[in-house]
C-alpha cells in the first residue's frame, strides 16, 4: 500500500479539484494564449553570487539559459548623471519601494538618519531601489535587490574561510579542495583585489583602520587584510584625483558608481551574456512554480522601475535553478510546497535558518587616536579572532566618513551562533515570516560583549550608544543563511530531494553560520555545485 503524506494528499486533492471544477477555465485561458509558451533548457531565478555562477557555467556548457531577476539592471545613469544615489542624504534609489533609506547606521550624536531623509525628500517617487530591509519581530534583514544581488551593496570584504570553518560548515568537503580549487576560481572571476601595504600604512583614508588594528592588538587579536571586490587600483587613482571618487566619496551601501569591478553584474553575469547563450530579464518576479509533465513552469510578473505592472507570463524549462537569495528561494519553495504545486518537497524546507552571527557595535576612540576626517567605505580590514575555539569572532572595522572628527570606530561583527529559526509561509498574505525569538539576539549580544568588553577596557574607551538610535548593539542581519540546507533539502550538490532537475544554488544551502563574510564561500560552493551537476557527479 502506498503511504501519502497529508501535504501531498492536499496538493493532489487541490489538483483534482482544479481538474474537475476548473478545466473549462484552464482550456479557455490556454485557448486565448495567442503564442505558445516560451521554453528554455534552463532557467535561473536570481542573479546574485549563486545565480551568476549558475548562468555562466550553464552558458559555457552550451545550454540556453534564461535569468530572471526581481530587481533592476543598474547599467544606465539617472537624471543626475549617476547610476546610484549618494548615501547621505539618499534618494529613493536607495530602498526597494521605500521612501526612507534602509540604513545600517541609524543615528549620530542625536541626529536620526530617518529624520535627515524626511527633511530631504527625494525628487523621485518610491521605486525599485537597490536595498531592501525586512523586519520579522526583532529580526532585521538587509539584502540587495538588482542584477548582481548583494554584490552591489555589500562591503566587498572577500573573506576566505579557515580550514576549521570549512570543516564545521561543510564537513563533507576537504578544505584543500574548497580553498585550492573553488575559492581560487571565485577570486579570479570576481577580480578580487589586494591592497599595497606600503600605501595602506601611510594613506589618511585608512587612519581609522590603523587605529583599529592597534586597539585589536591590545586586546590580543590580529587583523585580516582581506581582499576586496572593490578595485584598489581604482582607489589609488581616486586618492590621486585622477578619476571620479566612489569609495572615497561616501558610497557603498546603496551602490558604487565606480570602482566596484568585482560585482556579479560586471563579472559572472557580463561574461554569461557575452556567450550569447543567456537571456536576462530584470524587474521580473517569480510568483509561482509548478511541474507540468517533465518540465517546470515558472509564472512571472514584470514591472517597470516605478512598480507599474508591465506583464505576466508563464515560461517552461527543463532545468530550474533557484538562486534568489535566502528569502527569495525559501519563499518560492515554501509557496510551492504549501499550495501543493510541488507537494513532494520535504519538511526541511524553511528550517535551519541562521544569521551568521551578525551584530553591530561601536565605541569611542581616545583623543590621542582620532579616526581622521577622511575614510574609505571599501577595502576594509577585520579583527580576526577565528582561532579562539571558545568564542570565535570576525569583525569588519568601519568609521563614519564625515568631514569632521568623529572619534568613532564601528564593527560589523560575526560571532558563533547555534541558534536556528524556521521560515514559514502564510498563504493568505503570500509572504514568509522568520520565527526569530528575541532570545537569539541576546545570545549574539552576549558573545559580542565578551569580545568588546575586553577591547574597550584594555584601550580605556567606552561604548557608543548614539550610532544605533540609543542602543549599543544592533543585531542587523546582512548575511542570512540557510532554509534549504544541503544534505537536508538537497543532496551535496544542490539537487532538491523529491524532484529531478530542480536545484538550489545560493546561500540557502549554508547551515545558518559560517563565521566570516560569506560571499566568497557562497560563490565557491556554487561553483562546486554547478560543476558537479554538469558533470553528472554525485
Amino acid at each position: 500500500m502506498t503511504v501519502m503524506s497529508r501535504r501531498r494528499f492536499l496538493g493532489t486533492s487541490t489538483a483534482a479539484a482544479l481538474g474537475a471544477c476548473g478545466a473549462g477555465w484552464w482550456m479557455h485561458r490556454h485557448a486565448e494564449r495567442s503564442e505558445p509558451r516560451a521554453r528554455y533548457p534552463a532557467i535561473v531565478i536570481g542573479s546574485g553570487y549563486g545565480g551568476g555562477v549558475s548562468a555562466l557555467r550553464l552558458a559555457e556548457a552550451g545550454i540556453e539559459t534564461l535569468v530572471l531577476e526581481k530587481g533592476r539592471l543598474w547599467d544606465a545613469p539617472d537624471t543626475d548623471g549617476k547610476r546610484f544615489t549618494k548615501m547621505l542624504p539618499a534618494d529613493t534609489r536607495a530602498g526597494w519601494f521605500s521612501a526612507v533609506p534602509p540604513s545600517l547606521v541609524t543615528s549620530f550624536q542625536g541626529f536620526s538618519i530617518d529624520a535627515v531623509a524626511r527633511n530631504s525628500p527625494s525628487p523621485q517617487p518610491v521605486q525599485a531601489g537597490i536595498c531592501d530591509k525586512t523586519t520579522h519581530g526583532t529580526h532585521h534583514v538587509f539584502r540587495g535587490i538588482g542584477v548582481g544581488g548583494g554584490s552591489l551593496i555589500n562591503a566587498a570584504v572577500a573573506a576566505v574561510p579557515t580550514a576549521r570553518q570549512i570543516a564545521e560548515c561543510f564537513p563533507d568537503i576537504a578544505a584543500d579542495e574548497f580553498l585550492g580549487t573553488y575559492i581560487e576560481r571565485a577570486k579570479r572571476t570576481l577580480r578580487i583585489s589586494y591592497r599595497d601595504m606600503g600605501w595602506f600604512e601611510r594613506t589618511p583614508w585608512f587612519q581609522f583602520a590603523r587605529v583599529g588594528r592597534e586597539y585589536a592588538s591590545a586586546a590580543g587579536y590580529p587583523v585580516d587584510y582581506n581582499g576586496s571586490a572593490y578595485s584598489f587600483d581604482y582607489m589609488l587613482a581616486e586618492e590621486a584625483g585622477e578619476v571620479e571618487r566612489s569609495a572615497l566619496a561616501f558610497e557603498q551601501q546603496f551602490g558604487n558608481n565606480y570602482g566596484r569591478t568585482g560585482s556579479v553584474d560586471q563579472t559572472y553575469i557580463a561574461s554569461a551574456l557575452a556567450t550569447g547563450k543567456v537571456t536576462l530579464r530584470p524587474l521580473t518576479e517569480v510568483t509561482a512554480v509548478h511541474r507540468e509533465g517533465r518540465q517546470y513552469v515558472v509564472a512571472t510578473r514584470s514591472i517597470d522601475r516605478w512598480g507599474n505592472e508591465t506583464g505576466r507570463e508563464e515560461i517552461g524549462c527543463d532545468r530550474l535553478f533557484l538562486s534568489a537569495g535566502v528569502l527569495g528561494t525559501n519563499q518560492i519553495l515554501l509557496r510551492a510546497r504549501e499550495t501543493g504545486a510541488l507537494p513532494d518537497l520535504n519538511d526541511a524546507v524553511g528550517s535551519g535558518y541562521g544569521n551568521n552571527g551578525d551584530v553591530m557595535v561601536a565605541h569611542w576612540l581616545k583623543n590621542s587616536d582620532p579616526a581622521g576626517t577622511q575614510q574609505s567605505l571599501l577595502g576594509l580590514i577585520n579583527l580576526d579572532g577565528r582561532a579562539d575555539t571558545e568564542n570565535p569572532v570576525y569583525a569588519t572595522m568601519f568609521s563614519l566618513p564625515l568631514p569632521v572628527e568623529t572619534f568613532m570606530l564601528g564593527y560589523y561583527v560575526m560571532v558563533k551562533t547555534g541558534d536556528r529559526a524556521d521560515i514559514t509561509y502564510d498563504r493568505a498574505s503570500d509572504s514568509i515570516a522568520i520565527d526569530w525569538p528575541a532570545l537569539y539576539n541576546d545570545h549574539l549580544i552576549e558573545r559580542t560583549r565578551t569580545v568588546f568588553d575586553k577591547l574597550t577596557r584594555v584601550n580605556g574607551v567606552e561604548y557608543r550608544d548614539d550610532i544605533f538610535s540609543g542602543e549599543i548593539f544592533a543585531p542587523n542581519t546582512v548575511h542570512p543563511l540557510g532554509g534549504c540546507v544541503r544534505g537536508e533539502v538537497t543532496d551535496a550538490f544542490g539537487r532538491v530531494k523529491g524532484y529531478d532537475n530542480l536545484y538550489v544554488n545560493d546561500a540557502s544551502l549554508i547551515p545558518g553560520y559560517l563565521g566570516c563574510n560569506p560571499f566568497m564561500s557562497i560563490t565557491a560552493l556554487a561553483e562546486r555545485n554547478i560543476e558537479a551537476v554538469l558533470q553528472g557527479r554525485r
